[in-house]
């Protein structure tokens, strides 16, 4: 119980960080396409390295724990979702964190997509039902092999993190107090990276890997019949991430409800359901790849993200020359300045 409660507040810290940092992947590719830079694509990677920064000292004093690590079998089915959830959430416009975040903002379109990601889900059953897709097969995880290189790598991440945590309190805004840097309207890029990557290490130790695509993609499939219902704590630890994000929205001012139809929630639902169907495939979002997948070394992590990452620049690229809508993010001294959703929202109207 007590390890259930730490992780719930642990996904909550998570969930306030990347709400107030508009942490997202596809705004990644955007930006890099749009402005050619990455300071968000620099985060992810800095969110991921935080996360082993985290586990790796845990593994190696307590070798037994690094056991009960598992992942999944590179597949071309696995690269196949990972494709097709980077197309979906591209067409979309938001992967599963802003989809999650801009949700809790108010935004109806978002809800379409979590219906349309429960088509997708429904899809995939029938698709194995009918005996042309086989499920995901899982695969142990490397790292019990790997403890005997654990000390190198884990003495190179910790000379970067206490780099990095010296960076941050230096580059802090003068005489600001630490209450006026938590309730910050918007956080820096690397500031979320590190309190998600500390959050997601930790609540791997505390819990396990509990993905919030994966659980609400289980919550679908039992619905249908074919899984069991997922365990009441990995439901605890989702609605965690998004109380995380509601108490970012009230307490920044920042709810509207966006309730007015328009085109783009086609868009919402098609992507949406491409999203359903890759996660199921993967399994999993660009959630679990990034915090759970890759820090735990699956074989499919890196490859499937890979995927991903090139679905997403397919998708951005033909709205853009197909449909003339173009994504526009810019991010500057390690902060998202841009408001991407706006601006597809001013073509749609």
């Amino acid at each position: 119980m007590l390890n259930l409660i730490l992780a719930c507040i642990l996904a909550a810290i998570l969930g306030f960080a990347a709400h107030r940092a508009s942490i997202c992947t596809v705004r990644a590719v955007a930006e890099f396409t749009h402005s050619g830079t990455g300071y968000m694509f620099g985060s992810i990677v800095k969110s991921a390295l935080w996360v082993f920064a985290i586990t790796i000292p845990v593994f190696l004093l307590v070798p037994q724990s690094a056991n009960s690590l598992s992942g999944w079998q590179l597949t071309m089915t696995a690269m196949l979702g990972g494709l097709l959830f980077g197309i979906g959430a591209g067409v979309n416009g938001a992967c599963a964190y802003a989809t999650m975040a801009r949700m809790v903002d108010g935004e109806i379109g978002m809800l379409l997509t979590v219906a349309g990601f429960v088509l997708g889900v429904l899809i995939f059953v029938m698709l194995i039902g009918s005996g042309t897709l086989v499920r995901p097969a899982p695969s142990p995880s490397p790292i019990p092999s790997l403890l005997h290189v654990a000390p190198y790598v884990g003495a190179v991440l910790l000379a970067l993190g206490l780099f990095e945590l010296i960076r941050l309190w230096r580059s802090r805004p003068a005489g600001s107090t630490l209450r006026e840097m938590v309730l910050a309207p918007a956080y820096r890029l690397s500031t979320a990276a590190l309190l998600m990557g500390v959050a997601a290490g930790a609540m791997l130790l505390l819990f396990g890997s509990p993905g919030y695509t994966s659980t609400f993609q289980q919550v679908v499939e039992a619905h249908a019949g074919t899984r069991p219902m997922p365990p009441y704590g990995r439901w605890l630890v989702v609605g965690a991430v998004l109380l995380g994000m509601l108490a970012s929205t009230l307490q920044r001012g920042s709810f509207r409800v966006d309730w007015r139809p328009r085109w783009s929630w086609l868009r919402n639902i098609f992507g949406g359901i491409l999203m359903g169907l890759g996660c199921a495939l993967l399994p999993g979002g660009n959630d679990a790849l990034i915090l759970y997948g890759i820090p735990g070394l699956s074989p499919h992590a890196l490859p499937a993200y890979a995927a991903l990452l090139l679905g997403i620049l397919v998708a951005l690229l033909t709205m853009r020359s197909v449909f003339k809508i173009e994504m526009r993010v810019a991010c500057r001294n390690d902060m998202y300045i841009a408001d991407a959703s706006a601006d597809l929202a001013r073509r749609d109207k």
